[in-house]
């Protein structure tokens, strides 16, 4: 919250607005702040913000709003009570470029979506993997809402493992079967 609060006075400053003009701004965006809720901002004694106030404020102050929550001037920063990066890892975990350290690269990467983000340095065959776990994982997520068992799904996938092979192997033998 700190950082938030120090970032929005900065900001502001720099818009020359007063801590009013940009309550007003946020009440515009929907999000009923004044200038007294900037102020208690700003001084630290608010304790906390909402998403949706952290995102109407990023876009009342024309920023994205990784440049609220972690300071761009580097240092240390910590996004749990117990975890501490630099800044600029923190940053680029935020913006989903990079993972935090000791996370999965696979893990990570599978929520976002096919051509949203590349990594050059991911041989071809990871790639391929990634997007195999993609399509597996919304697979067994609807096999589930279907109340299929785990025993049921491996079945089907085996099942869809020989129907390829066999479409793969009629194909290869000139559609002949």
């Amino acid at each position: 919250m700190g950082t938030i609060g120090e970032r929005a006075r900065r900001l502001r400053r720099i818009k020359d607005w007063t801590a009013a003009e940009l309550g007003e701004r946020m009440a515009s965006l929907g999000v009923p702040w004044d200038r007294s809720i900037v102020a208690n901002l700003e001084n630290g004694r608010r304790k906390s913000v909402s998403v949706s106030e952290w995102l109407a404020l990023a876009v009342a102050l024309d920023v994205a709003p990784v440049h609220l929550l972690v300071p761009p001037e580097g240092g240390r920063y910590r996004p749990t009570p117990e975890l501490e990066y630099e800044a600029s890892t923190v940053r680029a975990w935020i913006r989903g470029e990079e993972p935090l350290p000791g996370v999965d690269p696979r893990t990570f990467r599978m929520e976002a979506p096919e051509g949203e983000w590349s990594d050059p340095d991911l041989p071809e065959q990871v790639q391929s993997e990634n997007g195999a776990t993609r399509h597996l994982l919304a697979g067994i997520e609807q096999a589930r809402h279907a109340g299929l068992t785990e025993e049921q799904v491996v079945d089907w996938v085996r099942g869809a493992w020989r129907m390829s092979d066999a479409l793969e192997k009629g194909a290869e033998g000139g559609g002949e079967r």
